[in-house]
């Protein structure tokens, strides 16, 4: 049994008003919804075909949009590829990519895509649980750039490594 902290609850309620779930499979998108509504979110919106493209996203405004990688008439990494690169206000929030094709290419697929986070199913509630507060009390960076638009790849600058791409953070002189 999966317990969390109730003040942590309530700080993730916050930013789950609105959740929009994508996914071909009716029963895993249902799961999906409880496991939300679980969680604290209130309003939770299902589509079933990516081929709708982003009229869903623009018309529901989702403050969390979790997204099944593939399925018949669904292209996960297609549909945030779009999303990041259209104009809607809700292109930049977090998306988190569940699949049972848990591989180095949809993994890699994914964060060049532009999500937030990776779930691999069959996942348990904590594991879902630690990746919507990753994205809810964490948030990274939003990057545009020519090749790229989504949340900064970088999770963290590693104090350990010091090699020549390592991340430059301004100093300052603490008296």
């Amino acid at each position: 049994m999966f317990t969390a902290d109730k003040n942590l609850l309530r700080k993730i309620a916050a930013g789950l008003e609105r959740v929009l779930v994508l996914d071909p499979n009716a029963n895993s998108a249902k799961l999906m919804v409880e496991v939300m509504r679980d969680l604290g979110a209130r309003h939770v919106q299902v589509v079933h075909k990516t081929s709708q493209g982003i009229e869903p996203v623009a018309n529901f405004d989702p403050q969390l949009i979790l997204t099944e990688l593939s399925g018949p008439d669904f292209n996960g990494l297609e549909f945030i590829r779009n999303l990041r690169r259209s104009p809607i206000a809700a292109r930049t929030a977090p998306v988190i990519l569940y699949t049972a094709e848990a591989t180095v290419e949809s993994i890699k697929g994914a964060r060049d895509a532009g999500a937030h986070e990776f779930l691999r199913k069959p996942y348990t509630l904590k594991d879902l649980f630690r990746r919507v507060e990753n994205v809810i009390i964490h948030p990274r960076d939003w990057i545009e750039a020519k090749m790229y638009v989504g949340p900064d790849r970088r999770r963290f600058n590693s104090e350990s490594y010091a090699g020549p791409r390592k991340r430059q953070v301004e100093k300052t002189n603490v008296a």
